[in-house]
């Protein structure tokens, strides 16, 4: 077989193989590369016997990084998150819409303290998990690190000093 001919088969077997994508019931918007965040900020949470735990997260105030928040990041790290902040605090609801790893969510309160804490397992769920209350933050970490640090209700959430 010439070598030109090889070359016309080559378009042939790559719409055959993208074939399948294209048919596929995966919407267009759902099909995104993966994606990575800066961590801007350091918090930590301080337990009810004084210790601590720092977190280096990407702290977010504007509607859409609400919206976006860790959709289609592959992975955290096990001290790194995205903290949500909502001045003046309310009632939210979050959802795991593309997000791809399972997250502990953590509702802060407007006092700083941890009003309740929700693991999420199912990812890419637009199901909503709320707040019972109005809370000034949500801090969103690697599912089951909040068990693993003990951290739990009532401890405290504030800036790290000298963070950024």
């Amino acid at each position: 077989m010439a070598i030109w001919h090889k070359f016309l088969l080559l378009p042939v077997c790559l719409g055959a193989l993208l074939l399948p994508l294209a048919a596929s019931d995966i919407p267009a918007s759902d099909i995104e590369p993966a994606r990575t965040f800066e961590p801007n900020y350091r918090i930590e949470i301080i337990g009810e016997n004084g210790t601590s735990h720092a977190f280096s997260v990407a702290r977010v105030t504007d509607r859409a990084g609400h919206a976006r928040g860790l959709m289609h990041v592959p992975y955290l790290a096990p001290d790194t998150g995205m903290l949500f902040v909502f001045d003046p605090p309310r009632k939210v609801g979050f959802w795991m819409r593309n997000t791809r790893i399972p997250l502990d969510m953590i509702f802060i309160g407007a006092d700083g303290r941890i009003a309740s804490i929700v693991t999420r397992h199912d990812t890419n769920s637009d199901r909503l998990t709320t707040s019972r209350a109005p809370v000034a933050a949500v801090l969103e970490i690697a599912a089951g690190r909040a068990a693993a640090l003990g951290v739990a209700t009532g401890h405290i959430v504030r800036p790290l000093k000298g963070g950024v």
